[in-house]
């Protein structure tokens, strides 16, 4: 598809198109990219456009794109509906480029805009026509009067229309709300009342994440650890429910460098985090509560057991989330741990062999499976 569309986009007049294309990831512009250079085939003519496509997805199998379009006379804004992405990129792709060259209307294969059936609104100005897939630019009042640059419209138009086309061509639901300024000696006509439009509410998305790592200071030594994670995460924010466990490292005394305590620890916990965010890249900055068992066991000595003490600690830290798809995460997470409960570890005749820590540092590198829209 890359070299089509070079050799189509190579073959046409020089276009002053500046499209900035944002939105949900899940839709990416190529699509709009190769449709605006097919629609613009052998233009006549041309002129400086800038455009904005936001895409949204909005719900089950329904996607939708606020597109902005601006020229020297004119700005207008329209909303696309659609069943899917590439549905809303080619309508987008057909609305640019019959703003950047009217002529798209009347040549082959290039679709023409057939309006909604006349609503006229007290103290508007109708702007609709009916037109059939075989009517000329001229006939095409709702769209080519604006881009044939027929004169700034003080006009505030809402409508809806379906996008034909010999070719295959979205039907795409627009709503369209286009404001310009009137010109020198052309009195406003009266705007319709706004439309108001509902931004549909983005549920949170549920989320599992595993990871290993390295813990140091609350047990003995520097050792392994695993974790898992699951919870709900939003767009600035999650909460999740953890489970961790600390392998065992043996602390052995100084009376007798053969005896000692093998301890080890799990816990389970709740917390919350704010997630500041650049692109693909996420800052979670959490904290909460963990609750679970230091168990030690005597080893290297006559009578030695096991011993268990609570473990209740706050947990703070920060991480990175790096998300190259919308269902998967590469994180990477450095908690402080404080315990609130401190214990140590004895044997008759060796003393005290190990004392809980006043702090657990631990460093976690793991992977997040996302779900929910």
């Amino acid at each position: 598809m890359g070299p089509v569309v070079l050799a189509l986009v190579v073959a046409l007049p020089a276009q002053d198109v500046d499209v900035r294309w944002r939105g949900d990831p899940r839709c990416p512009e190529h699509g709009f990219q190769d449709s605006l250079a097919r629609y613009l085939a052998g233009a006549a003519e041309s002129r400086p456009v800038e455009v904005t496509v936001d895409v949204r997805r909005d719900g089950d199998s329904r996607w939708s794109a606020t597109l902005v379009l601006a020229t020297a006379e004119a700005r207008s804004t329209r909303t696309l509906r659609g069943r899917s992405c590439a549905e809303i990129g080619d309508a987008a792709a057909f609305v640019t480029a019959v703003v950047v060259d009217p002529g798209v209307l009347s040549r082959p294969g290039g679709g023409a805009i057939v309006p909604a059936p006349e609503v006229p609104e007290a103290g508007g100005t109708d702007m609709s026509s009916g037109t059939s897939s075989g009517a000329s630019g001229a006939d095409a009042v709702d769209l080519s009067a604006e881009a044939a640059g027929a004169g700034p419209v003080g006009t505030d138009m809402s409508s809806e229309t379906s996008v034909t086309n010999a070719a295959p061509v979205p039907a795409a639901e627009v709503e369209t709300d286009m404001a310009a300024e009137t010109g020198a000696g052309e009195p406003p006509v009266a705007p319709a009342p706004p439309v108001e439009s509902v931004t549909p509410v983005k549920r949170p998305r549920g989320f599992v994440r595993v990871a290993g790592g390295l813990e140091a200071l609350g047990m003995p030594r520097v050792g392994p650890q695993v974790g898992l994670a699951g919870g709900l995460l939003g767009k600035r924010w999650r909460v999740e429910l953890t489970g961790f466990y600390r392998a065992p490292t043996t602390q052995y005394t100084d009376t007798d460098p053969r005896a000692g305590a093998r301890v080890r620890m799990w816990a389970v916990g709740a917390r919350g985090c704010g997630v500041p965010r650049a692109g693909p890249v996420e800052f979670p900055l959490c904290g909460g509560l963990e609750v679970g068992q230091v168990i030690g066991e005597g080893v290297g000595f006559v009578g030695a057991r096991a011993d268990r003490f609570a473990w209740v600690a706050a947990v703070f830290g920060p991480a990175i989330a790096w998300a190259p798809r919308p269902w998967l995460a590469l994180w990477f997470g450095a908690d402080v741990g404080l315990p609130l409960l401190r214990g140590t570890f004895s044997a008759a005749g060796l003393g005290p062999m190990y004392m809980i820590a006043p702090v657990s540092l631990r460093a976690a590198l793991g992977l997040e499976f996302r779900f929910g829209r």
